[in-house]
This record gives structure tokens, sequence and C-alpha cells, in this order.
């Protein structure tokens, strides 16, 4: 689905704060509140909007973040995919990324703690088949953390 300019900058708007209402967005667009919420119904029915969230800061409790890197030693697509579908269904896996080199993907995963974390990590990767190899990488500090796209880059002129 194509999407003009108006679209991009609410987009971008809400990225910064989904809370927007369609009239303080009409204070920023020349469009009026009512065509705003159209668009903004549109773009969530067609899935352009694919969620609104709350994104949690650190405040809440402390949590151990990492960088698991994945090296596939079988790449079946039936075992791929139901692994994956494991991995995607658990509430610490916070992101999956297929990848380039010598790892086939890369997780963020958030627990509790060191002990939480390594039983997650064991009954996520300890015994599964397609799992060859992984590493991992600690987060000492989140200095950026958004799931925002730069739809700046796509707006024209």
């Amino acid at each position: 689905m194509t999407h003009d300019d108006i679209d991009l900058r609410i987009l971008g708007l809400l990225q910064q704060d989904a809370l927007m209402t369609a009239d303080m967005l009409a204070e920023r667009l020349p469009l009026s509140p009512s065509a705003i919420a159209r668009r903004i119904r549109r773009m969530r029915a067609d899935g352009t909007v694919a969620a609104d969230v709350a994104v949690v800061s650190e405040e809440v409790g402390p949590f151990l973040s990492a960088l698991v890197h994945v090296q596939f030693d079988r790449h079946s697509l039936d075992a791929v995919q139901g692994f994956q579908r494991r991995l995607i269904a658990s509430p610490h896996v916070q992101m999956v990324l297929e990848i380039t080199g010598s790892f086939d993907i890369v997780l963020l995963v958030s627990a509790r703690d060191m002990e939480s974390f390594n039983a997650l990590v064991d009954s996520l990767l300890g015994g599964d088949p397609v799992v060859r190899r992984y590493e991992t990488s600690f987060v000492k500090r989140r200095r950026k953390f958004t799931p925002a796209l730069p739809l700046h880059e796509l707006l024209e002129g």
C-alpha cells in the first residue's frame, strides 16, 4: 500500500506519541481532525499501524537484557519455523531478527536476573536440535530503544 506525505507525517507523529488525538494532530497538519481520524482508522485496518503500545521505561524495575546470536544446525523450513514460533511466543523475547553472516538470527531477550536468563535460554535454545550454537552479549546500558522507523526519509522534498 502506498502512502502520501500526509499519511507519513501522521505516522511519524504517532511514532513519537501514539496518544496524540486527531485534534492534536490537526494542529500540526493541514487536515481537519475528522480527515486525520479517517486516515488513522484506514491505516489501522490495512495493517500499516500494527499496534499501539506503551514503551515502558526501566524505572519499573531492574531487568537483564541480552542480545543472543543464534546459529542454526538444521535449516529445514518446518524445523526453523517451529523454532521461530516458540521464540515469538515467549514474552521474554522482545525481538527476533533474521540476519546475514555466520549467525542466522539475533534475539533481544529480557529476564529478571541472571538465574532467570539462564533458565530461559536453557529452555528456549538448550535442547533444540535447530540450534548449533549461540553467543550472548549483555546490555550494559540502554541509550536508545525505539521501534520507530525514519519515515522522514520517505517524505518528498
